[in-house]
Order: C-alpha cells, then structure tokens, then sequence
C-alpha cells in the first residue's frame, strides 16, 4: 500500500494540465451561457411584466452546467483516469467502477436507516490489504413525505461512503455504534454505555453483549474515533455482527470532478 502523497504527486504531474484545460473550457462555457441567459431573463421580464421567464432561463443555465457535453466528459475523465488509478494505486487489490453502486440489500444488512429512495454508483470491490474482502460504494438514500398539498418531496437521509467488510475472525454478538440522537433501526434495545464521556457525547453504543462491547471499545479504540471526528469532522458510524463490518461516512458526492476549482 503506498503513501497518499506520493499517489497524489504521480496524479497531478500526469492529469493536472489535461484536467484543467478541460475544467477551464467549461467553466467559460457556462459563465457565457449563464450571462446570455440572465440578459434575456431580464429583457423577457421588462416586456412581458413576469418573473417566469426568468426561473425558466435559471433552470436552463442550471441544466447546461450539469449536462452539458463537455461537462460528461470532463467528470467521466476524471472517475476514469483519477479516481481509478488512485484506487489502483492505494491497493492494487481494488478496483473501481463508476457505471455500478452497491446493492441496497447489502446496505440494508446494516441496519443504518429505513429509507423510501436508495441510490448507489462508484463502485470498489476486492480485497482490502489482500485479505479483507470490501464492497464501498457512494450511497444516497432519502425518504418521501407529502405536503399539505399533497406534493411529494424527498428529503436526504444519507449521502456518502458506504462499506461492507469481511474479516477473518467472527465476534459472536453484534455491535452498532451511532450518532447521538439517531433513531436507530429496528429499537432502541441493548443500550451499552461506556466509561468514556467524551465517546457518549459522539455516540449512542448498543450490543446484544455488554462484555463483547467492552472488549472491542478500549479506552485506546475509542479515543482514535473522537480524534478521527475531531480532524476530519465526519462521524463514521458502523455494524459489527460475526465475520462482517458494515461502516459508513457522511461525506456527500465523494468523487465527483469540481469545475469552480482545480479537481485535484
């Protein structure tokens, strides 16, 4: 497994110059459209008296910007020859596949949340250090809720990295850790709390064995998950049950190109 800076060093000395023609292209691209745009919104709105015209010429800059050709092109570039090779190169045991997501009833097998929306892409599977076998994807789940009206809206309830783990020993009860004040699926039973006050402000621990729980959650474990919430600002949350590990970050879209900004 090689070190992320010198990855990341390769990346930019081979695709930086390439990516930021392209991303340059296409941000002129839509600022131009984005002025034509609002100067007829304005023109249509002096002569008609409405502020429709208007939404619909934000609508079609919005719709430009997200589908224009050299827009694909420039995210397809991008999953394909960055994210992909740094996957690669992180461990060649893995592999990436933007056209895929993980199924929902993976997901599901670690009881995060009751959603009515799943949606997945950005694929990696393999295997992690060469033994631990891993499927992570980017996953979006959102529920639907009615208005007064009778409108439907979906309202996001998770948006980022999601993995499934197989490790080579089996722990014989289950262990999920949470956000504080997260719902949790399937009842509130077998709360465990821990001697940590500063773990209890970050997460609500249960465990269908107490002892178990204890064992895992050493003093040193769970002070790296405070100081990986202090520095990344992300609370992992995760699934313990015999051989499997189901883990998820609150990242949003993860590997998604940046147009505003250099993509690397």
């Amino acid at each position: 497994m090689k070190n992320f800076n010198d990855i990341y060093e390769v990346l930019y000395k081979e695709h930086n110059n390439k990516l930021e023609k392209s991303r340059k292209e296409i941000l002129k691209e839509n600022i131009i459209t984005s002025i034509i745009s609002m100067i007829l919104g304005f023109i249509l709105i002096i002569i008609t008296h409405s502020t429709i015209f208007f939404v619909c010429a934000l609508i079609i800059i919005f719709l430009k910007c997200v589908f224009s050709k050299k827009g694909k092109m420039y995210r397809t570039i991008f999953k394909k020859e960055i994210i992909k090779t740094l996957v690669k190169e992180y461990d060649n045991n893995l592999d990436f596949n933007a056209e895929r997501g993980i199924a929902s009833i993976i997901y599901n097998k670690g009881e995060f949340e009751r959603y009515d929306l799943f949606t997945s892409e950005d694929l990696i599977t393999g295997n992690l250090e060469g033994k631990y076998k891993i499927n992570m994807a980017e996953v979006h789940t959102e529920e639907e809720r009615k208005d007064s009206d009778g409108d439907t809206h979906y309202y996001t309830l998770f948006h980022g990295l999601f993995a499934k783990i197989e490790l080579d020993e089996t722990i014989f009860a289950k262990l999920k850790l949470r956000k504080n004040a997260l719902k949790l699926f399937g009842g509130n039973n077998n709360r465990v709390e821990l001697d940590s006050s500063e773990f209890e402000k970050i997460y609500d621990v249960y465990s269908t064995d107490k002892i178990v729980a204890m064992q895992l959650l050493t003093s040193d474990v769970m002070q790296m998950f405070i100081d990986f919430k202090e520095k990344y600002k992300i609370i992992p949350e995760l699934t313990l049950k015999e051989n499997e590990l189901y883990i998820r970050f609150e990242t949003g879209n993860l590997f998604e190109a940046k147009v505003i900004k250099n993509a690397l």
